[in-house]
């Protein structure tokens, strides 16, 4: 067994390694493993479905297209979807009830009903159903990230300034980027090798959005929120096993809600 130390500097060689290419992870890596997972996991019909919306959209994978939602930030047309990658819930929270948790602009969990309803609608041009699929990709993806249901008063930990191993980063930025890129090196490996078990997949895939937000807001409090600003191998080492869950959670997931809307299309 690899020791903490050890660890700690394959993590510090990773970080580095991040800093000098401009590389990410859960904002490209992490949503590309989700997507290549959920691939995976489709039905043939679907798939072959889902392979003609990608096509119509000028993207070459699911993994691909499931980064879609990040690179269309900075257009215009599309700033009424900024919103929809996240849901601030307060400490204590009760459950989901749309018109408290959700404001006029909408969250998250309204994002992906929409959009599951939108790319299952035969009425809807091809065009209008590839960005469903990318968008609901890429939201339940977000939705498995434990800051996107984090607090509204620091914006779901990006204004909370941390140091881990060193670096400069905000709490949210490191869910989001940082952790799983101490053990994602190519992402399309990583989510090939996946050995989760048939009962695992059949209890992951049994659950509904609202309890995925829950076990995100569960995990927000207990994990990643934090006394200490200055982060490290004890931070990782209790929190990877935490990120590696949630890829896969979210790529199983993805595929049971893209199996629901597209059989028998």
């Amino acid at each position: 067994m690899k020791s903490c130390t050890v660890i700690g500097r394959f993590v510090f060689s990773a970080f580095l390694l991040i800093y000098a290419s401009k590389i990410y992870a859960w904002g490209d890596d992490g949503h590309r493993v989700i997507g290549e997972i959920a691939w995976q996991y489709l039905d043939a019909e679907v798939r072959a479905e889902v392979q003609v919306l990608l096509e119509s959209a000028g993207e070459g994978s699911l993994a691909e297209a499931s980064t879609w939602p990040d690179r269309i930030r900075g257009i215009d047309a599309y700033h009424w979807a900024a919103p929809l990658h996240y849901i601030n819930l307060p400490r204590e929270w009760q459950g989901y009830k749309p018109t408290i948790d959700c404001p006029p602009a909408g969250c998250i969990l309204q994002a992906i009903e929409r959009f599951s309803r939108e790319l299952a609608d035969a009425n809807r041009t091809e065009m209008e159903r590839a960005e469903a699929l990318m968008f609901l990709a890429h939201f339940v993806g977000d939705l498995h990230q434990p800051m996107h249901a984090g607090l509204k008063a620091d914006r779901g930990g990006n204004d909370i300034e941390v140091s881990f191993f060193g670096f400069d980063t905000n709490l949210h930025w490191l869910w989001d980027s940082k952790l799983p890129a101490g053990f994602i090196t190519d992402w399309h490996a990583y989510a090939s090798n996946d050995d989760t078990s048939p009962e695992l997949v059949a209890a992951w895939q049994a659950s509904t959005p609202e309890q995925w937000t829950a076990e995100s807001h569960q995990l927000a409090h207990a994990n990643a929120y934090t006394a200490t600003t200055r982060l490290g191998e004890e931070y990782y080492v209790k929190n990877r096993p935490v990120v590696e869950q949630r890829l896969r959670q979210g790529g199983i997931r993805l595929a049971a809600l893209l199996n629901e809307a597209l059989m028998d299309h």
